[in-house]
Order: structure tokens, then sequence, then C-alpha cells
């Protein structure tokens, strides 16, 4: 499973702690929000809406 996250989201933290609760193990690819790497060509084909 791989989690693409901001380090400072909010909902990106709680989905963190659901994994690690759950014992599940995950990849993290950062994405920086300030700097407007969701609306990189990559990641919008990952989600087109670049949220």
């Amino acid at each position: 499973m791989k989690l693409h996250g901001y380090f400072r989201s909010s909902a990106a933290f709680r989905v963190r702690i659901a994994l690690n609760l759950k014992g599940l193990s995950y990849d993290q690819a950062s994405i920086h929000l300030r700097r407007g790497e969701q609306h990189d060509a990559g990641f919008l084909k990952l989600n087109p809406l670049g949220l």
C-alpha cells in the first residue's frame, strides 16, 4: 500500500494513525502541497482533481 500525503496534512495524519493501529505496512510518498506538487502531471494521474 502506498500513502500519498503531505506531512502537515491532518487527513494523511489520521490515515497514518489508522494504518499503524491496524498494524498495516505502507510506503509513503510525500506530496508538498505548499509547492503545488499536487498539480504535477504524475500526481494528477492518481487523482485527477489534484486533491
